[in-house]
């Protein structure tokens, strides 16, 4: 299965939920926000919203810092 990471393919095996992609890019969870296809993704749906082949993911990173 073929995704789009912010622009980039990404083959996966398996299905995958946003949350278990976010865990295996080694990227935290509560600091990660999401849209699949330009559509937000809320926080409390990353564990069932599972990834079709094509999707375009977007993921933000907040990084503390000053």
């Amino acid at each position: 299965m073929l995704i789009y990471v912010n622009d980039k393919e990404i083959n996966l095996n398996e299905n995958l939920t946003i949350a278990q992609l976010i865990d295996s890019l080694n990227l935290n969870i509560k600091s990660t926000a999401a849209a699949v296809n330009k559509e937000i993704v809320p926080k409390a749906k990353y564990a069932e919203f599972i990834l079709k082949d094509k999707d375009r993911l977007d993921l933000v990173t907040i990084a503390p810092g000053g």
